[in-house]
């Protein structure tokens, strides 16, 4: 079995039984293991570069000049959805389809100039409303592991999806005939590759096109991630700006990283992209001012849409901007929905009804949600009560503060109403980094080979189990003493140097009440587990004073406190200081004990012995060193994620593909609800068959024809009763304005 060639000339050749066969040897994408050094270092090597000439490659100019357009008229109605076909007015015209929108055009491909052909070979991109609504999908996050990537594609694709409610009961949600990706399309780095094996694939597979349909079904819809930015948005522009027109059921006419989508009824969706920080290029301020000038006016209502909550952040002053040219004409922001954050979350103000909404469950790994604070506050003009001034009038001194105003102003209260898994079960899901090692062995060999080299350095420092105890002249005792007499004296140089050992451990304090014996074994573990071995080696070894400062260095600036305080460096020193000296104890312990073979091995005459030895104490020195410092790490997560709710970073070690979301929006003339869905189970990769319709007769109504399916029913389900936002201004009735 073939898929059909998409409108991009693409063409996948993968039956759903070799899908199969692929997912269950682990040929598929899995989720990316963050703490695998390699990724890490992968991840690390990007962001620099992004960091540093990512800002210079900035794609967004180039996709103005590849563009090419610069209208205002016709940018401003380039993705207008809000014309009913006169013929049917449950159907909505694309903007090429309109012939009253300026971006229309007679298409020399068509190689017609009839009106009518045209029309009729594009009837088959026209939306189908429900009853008079428009159902819009948004989704973000979600080109990660296959069977989570695949499982959110496959209810997005599905005609009509049934939803258990929060009252146990089913409602019926018809399909988004409008699909809004919100950025991150592909992990941990986002090249063409993996954008193909990570995304594109998953929802061709999930959605093949009807063959006897000319064009996709449904629309798509893109804003770019941080991720999607790591290489200057390269991949990103590429891929979805100019080579794929359509995937699957979703064709995309988009040519820019940002959007104005116009919707029936004066709704307005506003996707933007603000790159990896909280920047507009020029040609996207344009663009957003340009669309408010031309086509809003009062009562109108926009949702923006960007990548990341930056309603978390100090400053917000691209998205200020952004509301800014949205309520210049009167119009209203009801909604502001962001990914970025692997959970559902959703923010109300009492006094505006603003929503503040992340969705971020497209496919990565789960974040938490106990983390976050139950109520936040954010400055008025973001809010929408204070003064709207128009937006070339603001100075740069409100656009650096993020106000509309020569004056800041107090914040709103926004109250946290929904959290995504629950508080309650994300703490207990912070409780699986306790196993660690046991989940993420990549980070566990990782660790132990970092603690093979601190011990080698500490073992050059202090030779044996006890010399971290005593001076370079006990050491030398017995070299002396084996110097200066004939061989067979070695057993009484020996005893020497043992006498001299016994005359340092005597001074080291011990119980009185324990017997001599009990004495003996006190004063060994004392000297074995002291820290003054550490001192004494740092002291010994220049390499090891600066292995030991690295470490406590890195682990105190590693410590995640969000909050501006003078508390901020008193509790990252304590934190710190706590984490480093666990692993020194846990690094001292397993030499102490693991010292033992070396020093057996390391006395013996034969080389084959010694080399043995010391081949054997580096394994050995990996594996326990590993896994006992992947667990240290594992206790200080959960303590400080569920004490103090820092390192939200710990649960991208776990990979947890459960606990997805996307969002199902109904736009109707006189309201906006949204469903935020939620699938708490993902199906692993043994939890999949082949589409079948000859074997399997439920197949045949499976209208999105996707390549496999799970083999029990995935169960959806609504996070929170459905919540609407009101219109302001009632719009003309579907049949009036059809009629005009």
């Amino acid at each position: 079995m073939q898929d059909a060639p998409d409108a991009a000339g693409s063409q996948t050749t993968e039956s759903g039984q070799r899908i199969i066969e692929q997912l269950r040897a682990g040929k598929l994408p899995q989720m990316v293991d963050w703490f695998n050094p390699i990724v890490l270092s992968m991840v690390a090597v990007r962001t620099l570069i992004s960091s540093t000439v990512g800002e210079y490659a900035d794609q967004r100019p180039m996709q103005e000049a590849a563009d090419g357009e610069r209208k205002a008229a016709i940018l401003a109605r380039r993705h207008d959805y809000s014309q009913f076909d006169p013929d049917d007015p449950n159907k909505l015209l694309p903007p090429d389809a309109d012939t009253k929108n300026p971006y229309y055009s007679l298409n020399e491909a068509y190689g017609t100039d009839d009106d009518m052909y045209l029309y009729e070979t594009r009837k088959d991109r026209r939306l189908v409303l429900d009853k008079g609504a428009l159902w819009v999908d948004f989704i973000a996050d979600l080109g990660d592991g296959f069977e989570a990537t695949y499982a959110m594609a496959y209810l997005l694709a599905a005609p009509e999806l049934e939803v258990r409610g929060t009252g146990k009961t089913l409602e019926k949600l018809p399909a988004g005939q409008i699909l809004i990706f919100g950025g991150d399309l592909a992990y941990p780095n986002a090249t063409e590759e993996e954008y193909r094996s990570r995304c594109l694939e998953p929802y061709q597979w999930a959605f093949t096109r009807d063959p006897k349909l000319s064009e996709p079904p449904r629309e798509l819809f893109f804003i770019a991630g941080n991720h999607d930015w790591y290489d200057g948005l390269a991949a990103f522009t590429n891929q979805f700006c100019y080579e794929t027109s359509s995937f699957g059921g979703w064709r995309c006419r988009q040519q820019r990283s940002y959007f104005a989508l116009q919707l029936p009824y004066r709704w307005w969706f506003w996707g933007i992209d603000v790159a990896l920080g909280d920047s507009l290029d020029v040609a996207q301020r344009n663009y957003f001012r340009d669309v408010a000038a031309e086509q809003m006016q009062k009562g109108d209502k926009v949702i923006i849409v960007l990548h990341a909550p930056d309603w978390f952040k100090p400053e917000y002053k691209a998205l200020t901007l952004i509301c800014q040219h949205a309520r210049e004409k009167g119009a209203e922001v009801c909604a502001i929905i962001a990914g970025d954050l692997h959970h559902y979350t959703k923010y109300v103000s009492e006094s505006t009804k603003l929503q503040l909404i992340t969705s971020g469950g497209g496919g990565a790994f789960t974040h938490p949600t106990h983390d976050l604070k139950k109520d936040i506050e954010i400055h008025q003009d973001l809010a929408g009560t204070g003064p709207v001034k128009r937006v070339r009038e603001v100075s740069k001194r409100a656009l650096r503060l993020g106000l509309s105003s020569e004056e800041k102003q107090g914040p709103v209260p926004f109250s946290g109403k929904t959290f995504y898994p629950t508080r309650h079960k994300s703490r207990f899901l912070a409780l699986k980094n306790l196993l660690l090692p046991l989940h993420n062995w990549r980070f566990a060999v990782f660790m132990g080979i970092v603690y093979m080299i601190y011990a080698w350095v500490f073992q050059i420092a202090v030779s044996d189990p006890t010399s971290a105890m005593r001076q370079a002249q006990y050491v030398s005792i017995e070299m002396q003493c084996r110097a200066e007499n004939p061989p067979e004296a070695a057993n009484a140089c020996s005893q020497q140097r043992k006498s001299a050992f016994d005359k340092k451990l005597d001074q080291l304090a011990a119980p009185r009440d324990l017997t001599p014996e009990a004495r003996v074994h006190w004063r060994v573990l004392t000297a074995q587990f002291s820290l003054n071995r550490i001192l004494d080696g740092m002291l010994a070894s220049p390499a090891f004073f600066f292995l030991v400062a690295a470490l406590w260095i890195g682990l105190i600036q590693y410590v995640d406190v969000t909050f501006e305080s003078w508390l901020q460096w008193p509790i990252k020193v304590a934190l710190g200081s706590a984490h480093a000296g666990a692993h020194l104890f846990v690094l001292l312990a397993t030499n102490s004990v693991l010292g033992i073979i070396y020093d057996r091995f390391a006395e013996s005459q034969s080389f084959f012995e010694r080399v043995s030895g010391i081949g054997l104490y580096t394994l050995l020195m990996i594996l326990v060193g590993g896994v006992l410092g992947a667990f240290v790490f594992g206790i200080y997560w959960v303590l400080t994620s569920i004490l103090f709710g820092m390192h939200a970073d710990a649960f991208s070690a776990l990979g947890i593909r459960h606990y997805k979301n996307f969002l199902r929006m109904k736009f109707e003339a006189d309201k906006l609800t949204i469903y935020p869905i939620a699938l708490d189970k993902v199906p692993g990769r043994r939890m999949w068959r082949a589409w079948n319709k000859a074997r399997y007769p439920e197949d045949s109504n499976l209208a999105h024809r996707p390549r496999i399916v799970p083999k029990k029913p995935l169960k959806p389900r609504l996070i929170e009763d459905p919540f609407e936002i009101r219109a302001s201004v009632s719009p003309k009735p579907v049949l009036q304005a059809a009629a005009e």
